[in-house]
């Protein structure tokens, strides 16, 4: 396959692969990459926390130091330390998972931090401090520092997996846009004419295609010893890479032929986009492609990416459907990383652009954008059945002691910088070169140890 053929396969897929710009060794059969893995889960929009892990609670909608009217406090459930809203999260009568039910399943498992200041209520930037840790941009997201970090000893072809949020690299790894099975299985059987009919052969033979491969491998070595360019002869190992099988792809592909996903209620609504089937089987196709890529070893990192959380009108009614998809997702995550006995390999970060306002406007109920906001975290090495900072009544942020982590007025905010500092530090990014050049200020808190 040439490069222009690999491109337009690429494009109609619906996967993109960006070259990195740090010099590695490139090779077809690369060792299998055995963890920590990470994935990243994007609430597009700007959750409302106090609709999830943050609640409040109130029922009259002319009382203005109300948060929520869906729900009293008297309502609010708890499951060991974590304090979560009562909403059964049912859409027209049906519910995939109720809250309850979520959080007594995983909060043993599950860091809540609440009352996060992400300084900003704009949407580009939300997203980018939450996932980078910074507001000013040019900065890689988190995703990408720790899929650059597991591919320093070994390329692989899929390191860092993403279906949207904030992905910007600046450069130190590949990026591979995902849009379902059938643009990954492309990639993994380069030499099948349609990877999901067997009927429809190949290109070449096997034995033509191993001396083409062979050919193009020695070629490369040639002209890379050639090339004295660091980032062209990068360039020229990651066209080869992605025009040749690889032999985790092939795995990947191989298990991609036989997966399926859990039965929904027949009754549940069957609409297209925000809120119907296609929504939530998407979002669990995402997690599902994401573990079966870790478990193939070809893969670091992965942001899985849902919306329809900017909710300027019906904003409890809403945010409940949302939240009900998410927690069902989630739910759906957890239980496929412990059932692929990758429970103590598999880190997943929760998160969103902002927050949503204390009080409703006049547009039926709504919330507008507000820029305190929660993170949940999950992994081998974090603290289960916790919760780190607060808010008021009024959904206003309470500062922490950044030592004890204790509510304390004389305290620090939390920052998004402060939870990507304890993230660096969990993946062992912390004093590394790729920590070093995009360093972030100030001094850390001991969020998870």
């Amino acid at each position: 396959m040439n490069r222009r053929r690999f491109l337009q396969v690429a494009g109609i897929a619906g996967l993109a692969v960006m070259a990195p710009l740090a010099v590695r060794e490139v090779r077809a059969s690369s060792g299998k990459y055995e963890g920590p893995f990470w994935i990243m889960l994007n609430a597009g929009g700007g959750w409302d926390p106090t609709m999830l892990c943050d609640p409040k609670g109130g029922t009259d909608p002319k009382d203005p130091k109300q948060v929520n009217h869906s729900y009293t406090p008297g309502e609010i459930g708890h499951a060991g330390a974590i304090a979560y809203a009562p909403t059964s999260w049912g859409q027209n009568g049906v519910t995939l998972l109720t809250a309850a039910d979520f959080f007594d399943a995983h909060h043993k498992r599950l860091t809540v931090l609440n009352g996060v200041d992400n300084s900003t209520n704009n949407h580009d930037a939300g997203s980018r401090t939450t996932w980078s840790g910074q507001l000013a941009e040019g900065y890689p997201c988190f995703a990408a520092l720790v899929a650059a970090l597991g591919t320093t000893a070994q390329p692989l072809p899929l390191a860092f997996l993403s279906n949207g949020g904030y992905d910007a690299t600046a450069g130190v790894v590949s990026l591979t846009r995902f849009g379902g099975t059938t643009s990954l299985q492309r990639l993994a059987f380069t030499n099948d004419i349609d990877p999901n009919d067997a009927k429809t052969g190949h290109y070449h033979t096997p034995t033509t295609a191993g001396r083409i491969a062979a050919a193009q491998e020695a070629r490369l070595k040639a002209n890379q010893q050639k090339q004295r360019l660091p980032a062209l002869s990068s360039a020229m190992g990651s066209l080869w890479l992605a025009r040749q099988s690889d032999d985790g792809l092939a795995g990947l592909g191989e298990m991609l032929k036989n997966v399926s996903l859990v039965n929904f209620p027949e009754d549940f609504p069957a609409q297209g986009g925000i809120g119907g089937i296609n929504e939530v089987e998407n979002l669990l196709r995402q997690a599902q492609i994401a573990l079966l890529s870790f478990q193939a070893g070809v893969a670091v990192s992965a942001n899985l990416s849902m919306g329809g959380f900017d909710t300027h009108d019906n904003s409890d009614d809403k945010q409940s459907r949302q939240m009900m998809i998410l927690s069902f997702a989630l739910d759906y995550l957890f239980k496929q990383i412990d059932a692929a006995g990758m429970t103590d390999q598999v880190y997943v970060v929760v998160g969103s652009d902002f927050g949503r306002t204390p009080s409703y406007n006049n547009n039926n109920g709504g919330k507008d954008h507000w820029n305190i906001t929660s993170v949940m975290v999950a992994g081998p090495k974090v603290q289960g059945d916790r919760v780190i900072g607060a808010t008021d009544e009024a959904f206003k942020p309470l500062a922490i002691n950044p030592k004890t982590l204790q509510v304390e007025a004389s305290g620090q905010r939390i920052e998004p910088k402060h939870i990507h500092q304890s993230l660096r530090k969990l993946a062992g990014l912390t004093g590394t070169a790729l920590d070093a050049e995009f360093g972030l200020p100030g001094d850390p808190m001991p969020l998870f140890g």
